[in-house]
């Protein structure tokens, strides 16, 4: 009779650990759950402002100068995710990383290694974004190496344009590609 009341006690545990598992997981992620991107593509807008404290150059000295001009030169930068070209759009939230040289050439043939991390929230979709890859002269593609919320566990790939170059003012257009 023991083991037959053993066996219940331990089976009403287990049931009310389950539910009360259940419980908690709701109350938890009820409301805080971004919806997951479907989409395959999405775009934003980033603004630079050269004058701004949202670019340092003075991240990174280069090394060996004589040998490989800037080479290890780096900027941190942290700019403004924008859903339009303006910079008086709807701010969708920021881009933040670093670039660092990697080219022994020089400018213009510089490639500049490149690490970001982006926080998106367009009332829709929520979350963050890591990209890395070579920022180049004619065309930079980046690797989506992950992301988190909405992007939780992106791969694919982002390539920037371009679209405003009037300094002190440069707008890039990220174009993403989820695979």
């Amino acid at each position: 009779m023991l083991n037959v009341k053993r066996i219940n006690q331990v089976a009403m545990a287990f049931i009310v650990a389950v539910v009360l598992s259940g419980l908690s997981e709701t109350a938890v992620s009820a409301g805080s759950k971004p919806r997951q991107f479907k989409g395959s593509r999405l775009h934003y807008y980033t603004q630079l402002d050269v004058r701004s404290p949202g670019i340092s150059t003075a991240f990174l000295r280069p090394i060996n100068t004589t040998l490989s001009r800037n080479f290890g030169a780096g900027t941190l930068f942290a700019l403004n995710v924008t859903k339009e070209v303006a910079s008086t759009s709807k701010l969708l939230g920021s881009v933040r990383g670093y670039t660092v040289e990697t080219s022994y050439l020089g400018f213009p043939d510089s490639w500049l290694l490149e690490v970001a991390f982006v926080e998106y929230d367009d009332g829709k979709y929520n979350g963050t974004l890591q990209l890395q890859g070579l920022a180049q002269q004619s065309l930079t593609e980046l690797a989506i190496t992950g992301g988190s919320g909405s992007f939780r566990g992106a791969k694919g790939y982002l390539v920037v344009t371009q679209v405003v170059d009037s300094l002190p003012t440069r707008i890039f257009r990220h174009d993403l590609t989820f695979l």
